[in-house]
């Protein structure tokens, strides 16, 4: 839900010319502030305006917050975090049209990282963000889009890739709480433990991974205009990273279908090559199944070993029992190998639910995961369980 940035009203102005004016002020100048907040209200000042209507801003955004229980086979305790399956931002989107074929967009996007759920673990007060104390805003989108009707769209600044989530193509309903392969965006954090204790192999987070392309960066963008609903979009990066996806969204014989496929290269960088993709289908009656997959060569563990992949799969549900909005069920299934290490075999599962509340633009969640690891000449470390329940209200 959109809303235009709104000025304080004529009485929050009239009274915050009162309490700014000298003590000395006359009763005349009193009463002329008085006539310019009435003269404002008459033009319409309680909108954002400019002397040359060139482009036309709006604010949105959303706020995120989820409560997660987590036992690590060692502890077990509550966490207050921001849920990074999308988490709390701003953004101001500038819009303007050159002629009838050619328009203008300026993407501004800001995000929170307070008790970011990726970096918190039952060892932490709880408080800090990947920034530090409070999680301060970072960047997510800074772009301008050039946008042709005939010729298609060019991005070029901070934002996302050509190959960005074509690991994450899903008709289900329930990103909010279940990205495809990605259950580790609320409970990546947590340390993996083995005899009371840490077992040294790092984070959840740090042995799972979707794959997902380039994800955003510095770049430019092009996609081109779609074709019976095919379409082509592809990146160049900095340090000569670039990448290109084919994408498809249509209906078959009742039933919608979604799918991307991409690869995505950073050789010059760390080596690495990615081929990832996705495909999911929405029956008329609320039925949706999604599947992923990807595979990735890079030299980062030199000669080691040189490859990693990824699995998916889930199920979905959605019907309307409630006259709010859909509630959408999920229950779905992740694995990847060689992530951290070589021999490394990682699995998460889990189901929950998402319940749209229509009226205000809002999604309650529940959810459940479970994550273990598999490791070569060593033993397992204890699975990580973790509920979470929260809700994001855009506005």
């Amino acid at each position: 839900m959109k809303s235009s940035v709104k000025l304080l009203s004529s009485t929050a102005l009239a009274a915050a010319a009162m309490v700014m004016a000298v003590p000395t002020a006359s009763a005349d100048k009193h009463s002329s502030l008085e006539k310019r907040v009435k003269a404002l209200e008459k033009a319409g000042g309680q909108s954002v305006t400019r002397s040359k209507k060139t482009m036309k801003l709006v604010v949105s955004g959303h706020i995120n917050r989820a409560i997660s229980f987590t036992d690590n086979g060692t502890e077990s305790g509550f966490s207050h975090v921001t849920s990074n399956f999308s988490r709390t931002r701003v953004r101001w989107i500038g819009t303007g049209k050159i002629n009838d074929d050619l328009s203008i967009k300026t993407h501004i996007e800001l995000g929170n990282q307070s008790a970011i759920s990726t970096q918190q673990d039952l060892g932490d007060n709880g408080d800090a963000g990947i920034t530090g104390e409070g999680g301060a805003l970072d960047e997510r989108h800074i772009e301008f889009q050039i946008t042709s009707k005939s010729l298609g769209k060019i991005y070029m600044g901070q934002g996302i890739s050509g190959s960005e989530s074509t690991s994450e193509v899903d008709l289900s309903g329930t990103g909010v709480i279940s990205l495809n392969g990605f259950h580790e965006l609320i409970g990546g954090g947590e340390i993996w433990q083995r005899g009371n204790a840490g077992a040294g192999f790092g984070t959840v987070g740090g042995v799972f991974d979707n794959m997902d392309g380039l994800g955003r960066r510095d770049r430019i963008r092009y996609d081109t205009p779609k074709f019976a609903g095919f379409q082509v979009t592809t990146s160049h990066g900095n340090e000569d990273a670039w990448d290109v996806a084919l994408r498809y969204g249509g209906s078959l014989g009742g039933v919608k279908i979604k799918a991307a496929i991409a690869y995505a290269d950073q050789s010059t960088i760390n080596g690495r090559e990615t081929v990832n993709g996705s495909i999911s289908a929405l029956l008329p009656f609320g039925l949706s199944l999604t599947i992923g997959a990807a595979d990735r060569d890079e030299d980062r563990f030199k000669g080691v070993v040189d490859k990693e992949e990824w699995r998916y799969g889930k199920i979905g549900y959605k019907f309307k029992a409630l006259e709010m909005g859909q509630t959408r069920l999920f229950a779905d299934w992740s694995y990847n190998e060689d992530v951290r290490a070589t021999g490394d075999e990682a699995t998460t599962w889990g189901f929950g639910v998402v319940q749209i509340l229509e009226p205000i633009g809002a999604e309650l969640y529940l959810g459940y995961a479970n994550f273990s690891l598999d490791v070569l000449n060593a033993a397992d470390p204890d699975d990580v369980d973790r509920i979470a329940a929260g809700a994001r209200f855009k506005f």
